[in-house]
């Protein structure tokens, strides 16, 4: 016959070990309800962790890209819209134009349709120079090549007849061309200014000092001669300018597009993720109320337990 001998510590620490471990189910169960996540750390699942750090990884690239995209609609956004303020003073200048070739003006009117014409080489000049909320010139291409970031530049020569018109100035190009196409995930923030406002010895510019000073010094066939020219100079700027204004078009309706493929890029990101490390909280649930009252049986046993004891029986 067997005899078998029965410990009564080895009963104590069996039911205290059943105690702690049914207590660490029931802790590990309400983190999961509290926090919504199955996968708390790396152990819980580690093939789960891993292709979640992956998919984080991806949805971040994903919304620096929309940051991206964003800063670079704004810009655009704004080079359109200076575009079409540029576009407005070629119309009132293309006005000036007609009006400062009617045979009656006398000297002080010309002198006086001169002095808006100055004005509006300003403006342009102005626009032409503007920069976007990060400092950048919207018309400088790859980037400005001056400590001021400007585009064009001014420069003053001698008061004489130069190859840039009679009144010694010009506007120099002082950008960097090259500046690169849309693509299926990127989009230029600014846009070349030298298609748009033309080079340095034939730009916009440079057809208003014709005007201007076709309007101070000459009369006559003269007069209608170089006032005819600028007119067909400043037609062929009007075109560059509206080709500009197409392209930035295009590339506003670009970003829409591109927003909205990379809005369904992360919300993809984000389902994945849930799937690999959020909780079923039904399930969850149901979990929690099983640890729980396995947990409480655990503690009626170690209670039962306690009381039993060999002395008991030998009294």
């Amino acid at each position: 016959m067997s005899v078998f001998r029965v410990a009564t510590a080895n009963t104590y620490d069996r039911a205290r070990f059943n105690i702690q471990q049914r207590q660490s189910e029931l802790g590990v169960s309400q983190e999961q309800l509290s926090s919504g996540k199955r996968v708390l750390k790396a152990s819980d699942d580690a093939v789960a962790a891993t292709l979640s750090e992956r998919t984080v990884n991806r949805q971040s690239r994903t919304e620096a890209d929309l940051r991206a995209l964003e800063a670079s609609r704004r810009s655009l956004a704004q080079a359109e819209s200076t575009l079409g303020d540029i576009s407005e003073l070629y119309g009132r200048f293309q006005e000036l134009l007609t009006q400062g070739g009617d045979a009656v003006l006398s000297a002080s009117d010309r002198a006086s349709l001169a002095n808006e014409m100055e004005g509006l080489r300003e403006r342009v000049l102005s626009f032409a120079n503007l920069k976007d909320s990060a400092g950048k010139s919207l018309f400088a291409g790859l980037g400005a090549n001056n400590v001021a970031g400007q585009a064009f530049i001014e420069n003053t020569f001698a008061a004489v007849a130069t190859s840039y018109g009679p009144d010694g100035r010009a506007v120099n190009w002082s950008g960097t061309d090259g500046q690169f196409a849309a693509t299926e995930t990127l989009l230029p923030q600014v846009i070349d200014g030298l298609p748009v406002f033309g080079s340095d010895t034939s730009n916009i510019w440079e057809t208003f000092d014709r005007a201007i000073g076709a309007l101070k010094n000459n009369t006559g066939t003269a007069l209608t001669t170089e006032l005819d020219l600028a007119r067909g100079q400043l037609a062929v700027h009007q075109d560059a300018l509206l080709t500009a204004r197409g392209k930035l078009g295009d590339w506003l309706n670009r970003a829409d597009n591109l927003e909205n493929v990379f809005a369904d890029r992360k919300l993809a990101y984000e389902k994945e993720n849930s799937e690999l490390i959020d909780v079923d909280m039904v399930q969850a649930i149901s979990k929690f109320q099983l640890n729980q009252t396995a947990y409480q049986a655990a503690l009626q046993s170690y209670a039962q337990v306690q009381k039993m004891s060999m002395f008991d029986y030998l009294r």
